[in-house]
This record gives structure tokens, C-alpha cells and sequence, in this order.
């Protein structure tokens, strides 16, 4: 497969840590109510599902958003102000109302109440420049966060703390853990990377390329009912793999033109990909066929 070149979709960063120092632990009553709105034509950087509400959340340079009718309605999640650009979001297993959401000036935040407020859960990490979060599959306090130049963080008490686990693959989009069988502890994490998608069981014993996928992975996707079928987007086209990222075959793209920046699967099994122009498509059929969501 030809090596693809994607402009990153991360922009340059300086840290910001005047912001950092200034948000509080606890960031409440910040006025904002949920409302209305319509997605901007910016790319959808960040994509969660809370099974526990049936919502779909997106994230990305203008806030999260939250649709309970798969795309066809969407509301704002309030947010502190300043928190910026939204890189990643995440729903810890079993919750109901809890996110959290990181980007490059916030660090790591989280909610539980849908965002009528906000703790700040920076406690341990270098600096607030996140660039991908994972929710742990089965376990609810546990999360990770990878730091650019740094490494991956994982905390094991819903962000209260966190501790260097591994210096990561470098240049870390998104990361994702599944609990495919077969880990030597918990799960597997996997991680879409300029050069290809990488695994580790989540001991972090040993990073891999996860099959034959090279250039950037701008989006990446398991399947919670299959845990060895996984998605991964690429300038290339979207690929799916059956055995936990060995092998990959190339499937349909939703029918848009500019890239896919970030892709989910529900546990209802209905996959989602958002687009660099604020589009939205899902699919029931494991990519074999797609439609806008909302329509």
C-alpha cells in the first residue's frame, strides 16, 4: 500500500499553561445551558457513544455536541470557559452521565452531570497538552491519556491521579482499548499513528504495528460485541480487520470528499465516521453501506 501523506488535523501547539494554572479543581456554574444547535463544517476530531443514555457525542474546535436521535437533533454539552479545542472524548464503562472530553489547552476534564459542571483532572500529568483518551472497556475508573513528547498516562481512580505508563507510539491520534481476549492483564490498547495503527495489551509490555495499514490513521473504531473487529480510516480509504488488527481489508467510505477524521462504534453495532467538513455517516452493516446520520 502507497505511503499517504494527511495534513495533520492537529494544529501547532504552545503550551497555555496560564490557563491550566488558573481553571479550578471543580469548575461549576458557568451559566451555560444545553441548546439546540447544528453542527459546524469544522472537522469532527472526537466521537463517544453513552450507552447508558443512547447518546452520540462529537467534539471538536467549536464544543461537544449530543444527539440522543442518532444525528437527527443535536445539543451543545456546556463547557468551561476557554476550555478550547476538543481532541478527544470518553465515556467510562457503565455510566450514565459522565464524560470526559481533553484537547490541546485543557488537559483532561470530566462531567457527570452532562456539563452543568466540570472537574479538572490534570493532577499528575506534565502538561495540559492531550491529544487522544481512552475510557477502559469493563473497568469505570480507568482511563488513559497520551502527551505528546511525553508518553500515555493511566489512571485507575476516574482521573484523580495519574501515572506515566509508557512513552507511547509517537504522534498518537487516537487510542482506543478493547477487551479482546487473550491480554496478559485487562485488555488491549490500540493507538492510530502517523505510520500505521500499533497495539499493546494494556500491561504495556510491547508496542506492535497491528497489521500491514501505513501512513496516517485518522480514525479508529472496535467493534464492544466483537472485540477483534476493528475499523481504521486513512487517506488510502476505511479498512476493517476480523483478528484484532493481523490482517485488514479494504471496505466502502461514507460517500464524502474530504477525509474521515474520526470513527465509533455503538454497542448497538451501528458505526459512525465524521468527516473534516462536520459531516456524519453511519453504518448497520459493518461498512458494507452508509447514510448520512439524521436522515
Amino acid at each position: 500500500m502507497p505511503e499517504t501523506n494527511i495534513p495533520s488535523r492537529k494544529a501547532a501547539w504552545l503550551p497555555r499553561l496560564a490557563l491550566a494554572a488558573v481553571m479550578p479543581a471543580l469548575i461549576a456554574g458557568h451559566g451555560a445551558a444545553a441548546q439546540e444547535a447544528e453542527l459546524a463544517p469544522t472537522p469532527i476530531e472526537a466521537m463517544a457513544y453513552d450507552a447508558g443514555s443512547k447518546a452520540l457525542l462529537v467534539g471538536g474546535q467549536n464544543g461537544l455536541f449530543r444527539s440522543t436521535d442518532e444525528g437527527q437533533t443535536w445539543q451543545t454539552v456546556p463547557l468551561p470557559p476557554g476550555a478550547g479545542e476538543i481532541a478527544a472524548t470518553a465515556v467510562p464503562a457503565r455510566s450514565d452521565n459522565a464524560i470526559y472530553v481533553a484537547g490541546p489547552d485543557m488537559g483532561v476534564l470530566r462531567t457527570d452531570d452532562r456539563g452543568e459542571s466540570w472537574s479538572n483532572l490534570n493532577s499528575g500529568l506534565p502538561n495540559p497538552h492531550v491529544t487522544a483518551l481512552a475510557a477502559h472497556s469493563t473497568q469505570p475508573d480507568t482511563v488513559y491519556a497520551y502527551v505528546p513528547e511525553t508518553g500515555i498516562y493511566r489512571s485507575q481512580d476516574a482521573g484523580k491521579s495519574w501515572k506515566m505508563m509508557d512513552r507511547g507510539p509517537e504522534g498518537t491520534s487516537h487510542l482506543i482499548h478493547t477487551n479482546m481476549e487473550g491480554s496478559m492483564e485487562s485488555g488491549w490498547l490500540y493507538a492510530a499513528t502517523p505510520d500505521g495503527t500499533r497495539v499493546s495489551m494494556d500491561c504495556f509490555c510491547l508496542w506492535r504495528d497491528a497489521g500491514n495499514l501505513s501512513g496516517p490513521i485518522t480514525g479508529l473504531a472496535f467493534d464492544p460485541q466483537h472485540p477483534k473487529h476493528l475499523y481504521a480510516a486513512s487517506d488510502a480509504g476505511l479498512f476493517k480487520s476480523t483478528d484484532g488488527g493481523q490482517e485488514w481489508i479494504k471496505v466502502s467510505s461514507p460517500p464524502i470528499a474530504a477525509a474521515v477524521t474520526s470513527l465509533m462504534m455503538a454497542p448497538t453495532g451501528v458505526l459512525y465516521a465524521g468527516a473534516d467538513e462536520g459531516e456524519i455517516f453511519k453504518s448497520s452493516d459493518g461498512a458494507a453501506t452508509w447514510e448520512r446520520a439524521g436522515e
